[in-house]
């Protein structure tokens, strides 16, 4: 019996790349697509696929708000999260709301047609970069929020008066911030932090 899939991307290439790719295989159906949120949770609801494959980053609900919407009610769909939003954070979002496929859209078509097809079938299957981002995610988790928010200060360029300002903490505790994180992330200098934070998906280099 061939797996029912649902493919949501606000991607129209991926969209339908991915689409194309796995209606290849005979061992697969491709029941339904949407270009976001709020149209997958309707159809997923609706069509009742096998698995659902989402997009993290879409208009009206994030890939992770579709899942945990629709496990109330489409207890048989297996999901999966393609994206290329690839952070520590996200990625241990993900882990922890136990969805069972996880990849990153720098995977080879095979290799991620492969992996939606083996999670469709029941494994949890998680790419190996992610379990890399994962592992990096447990390495930052010493880092206060605050610190994360003095980092991404940094990573803007502002002056410590000018995140002192925009944190309302004073500058004096945004150099003891700088200071710490440069000995948490074992670097000696701003630029080393930034290249180690970039490097880490501290810090999103698109938001800058």
């Amino acid at each position: 019996m061939r797996k029912r899939i649902f493919i949501a991307d606000d991607h129209p290439l991926s969209l339908a790349g991915l689409a194309a790719a796995l209606e290849a295989r005979e061992s697969v159906e491709v029941v339904g697509r949407a270009a976001n949120g709020i149209d997958a949770i309707a159809m997923i609801r609706r069509l009742a696929p096998d698995c659902a494959v989402l997009d993290l980053t879409m208009p009206g609900a994030t890939g992770l708000e579709v899942i945990l919407e629709l496990r109330r009610w489409n207890v048989g769909t297996r999901f999966a999260v393609v994206t290329g939003a690839g952070t520590p954070q996200v990625m241990a979002e993900l882990a922890r709301a136990e969805v069972p496929g996880i990849f990153l859209k720098n995977l080879s078509v095979d290799d991620l047609c492969d992996g939606i097809l083996r999670v469709a079938a029941g494994e949890t299957v998680i790419a190996e970069d992610v379990r890399d981002l994962l592992e990096a995610a447990q390495d930052n988790q010493s880092l206060t929020t605050r610190e994360i928010q003095v980092l991404q200060a940094i990573a803007r360029g502002m002056t410590n008066q000018a995140a002192s300002d925009a944190l309302g903490i004073s500058a004096k505790t945004i150099e003891t911030h700088r200071t710490n994180l440069m000995r948490k992330l074992g670097v000696r200098s701003t630029a080393s932090l930034l290249v180690r934070a970039m490097r880490d998906g501290l810090i999103d280099v698109s938001d800058l």
